[in-house]
């Protein structure tokens, strides 16, 4: 599983390597096919792509799976494209059709916003998101799949419970004495980061020392941290039965899961855009956790783990 942390890289310009990708694969085409009950429409092949980790790949299958049984149309996913910017480039010149991404990856990034109380409101971002992408770009942005991806805290459970720690405050007096694993890049995050994580919090730990998420996780299940800073919907939370404290001054901004298309596919071929309205607020934080545990703990495929949750929403037969 790569690293969630991709999301969050600045952006960068295409390489040629990508765009080769996008010259050898097809462009969407048309025909006539007939489903039943659902009479001769146009058909077409549509291309999503994603950035190349666990969460990403349920979700791009998940599309995929969804158009597949609900319309006439074919879906290709790209997968592998590395960052939010490569899927968005892609996506804006007609490579792809459609991307996933996260609200605060576009208004932080993207469209070169600054995280303020005003817009802690994941709501409000969202909203924000989507006007701006329509008017740049002429890209919709659906609503959000319902989880938020976010920078977390986590600690053990049976140790929160024993010290009755069910948020970040409840660590200000314990913190002194605690070691946190951090991801590098959250150390000395540009405005967002540890060092403004414990001016707003009041408290510092004891060692704050850096790893990957690979380390991070094998280190807190031998005892060697406290507490990790991880990301909200990693499968090895569920794993490892670790608890999420809750995020209770605000800190970390929203991350909601979004699908980003082209608006004139979208007028061309209506029934997409209704067919893909259906996975507005189905998936909570915990879901995703556990969508992701069975790809990136258990070995199962993205596509198979896509496939059965919609089925379990009723979503395809």
């Amino acid at each position: 599983m790569k690293s969630i942390k991709q999301k969050y890289l600045p952006f960068v310009i295409l390489s040629l390597t990508i765009a080769l990708m996008f010259s050898l694969a097809g462009c969407a085409g048309g025909g006539k096919e007939t489903q039943q009950g659902k009479g001769t429409q146009e058909s077409a092949t549509f291309k999503i792509g994603t950035q190349g980790y666990t969460e990403v790949e349920i979700l791009g299958e998940m599309v995929k799976a969804l158009i597949e049984a609900q319309t006439p149309h074919k879906v290709d996913h790209v997968s592998n494209l590395g960052t939010s910017m490569a899927s968005h480039e892609a996506t804006v010149k007609g490579d792809l059709h459609m991307n996933t991404s996260f609200t605060g990856t576009l208004f932080l990034g993207l469209l070169d916003q600054t995280l303020t109380d005003e817009w802690r409101d994941p709501d409000k971002v969202y909203q924000y998101v989507k006007d701006k992408m329509l008017e740049k770009y002429n890209l919709y942005s659906f609503a959000p799949y319902g989880y938020n991806n976010t920078y977390a805290i986590a600690v053990p459970r049976k140790w929160a419970e024993e010290n009755k720690v069910a948020k970040i405050s409840d660590l200000k007096p314990l913190a002194g004495k605690m070691t946190l694993a951090v991801d590098h890049s959250w150390k000395t995050y540009p405005g967002q980061g540890y060092k403004e994580f414990t001016e707003l919090y009041g408290f510092e730990f004891k060692k704050v020392p850096e790893m990957d998420f690979g380390l991070m996780y094998r280190s807190i299940a031998k005892g060697e941290v406290d507490a990790i800073n991880a990301y909200s919907t990693d499968g090895q939370l569920v794993a490892q039965d670790l608890l999420v404290l809750e995020d209770d001054k605000g800190f970390n901004p929203p991350y909601s899961g979004i699908l980003i298309a082209r608006n004139d596919m979208l007028e061309k071929y209506p029934e997409v855009k209704q067919v893909l309205e259906k996975l507005e607020g189905m998936i909570d934080t915990e879901q995703m956790q556990q969508l992701n545990k069975r790809v990136a703990v258990d070995e199962e495929l993205p596509a198979a783990v896509a496939k059965s949750f919609l089925k379990e929403k009723g979503l395809i037969d």
